[in-house]
């Protein structure tokens, strides 16, 4: 299945991934090879859970957290 994401705010380039049927959140990042957390995934502005399972042709926002003092 094909997943369209968008790592916010670094980059809004859409990036087209192939991933597995079934796939999860948490697989999208490792593909990518984010840390899992200090990353927030977003579908249609709502944040899903890591574990969410994704869907063929979405887009997934990839929001990168900061914090500081």
């Amino acid at each position: 299945m094909e997943i369209r994401a968008v790592l916010l705010p670094r980059d809004s380039k859409e990036r087209i991934l192939e991933m597995a049927e079934g796939s999860t959140g948490m697989e999208l990042l490792q593909k990518l090879n984010l840390p899992y957390d200090v990353h927030i995934l977003a579908r249609d502005d709502i944040p899903i859970p890591l574990d969410e399972k994704l869907v063929d042709g979405e887009k997934i926002k990839i929001i990168s957290v900061v914090s500081g003092g």
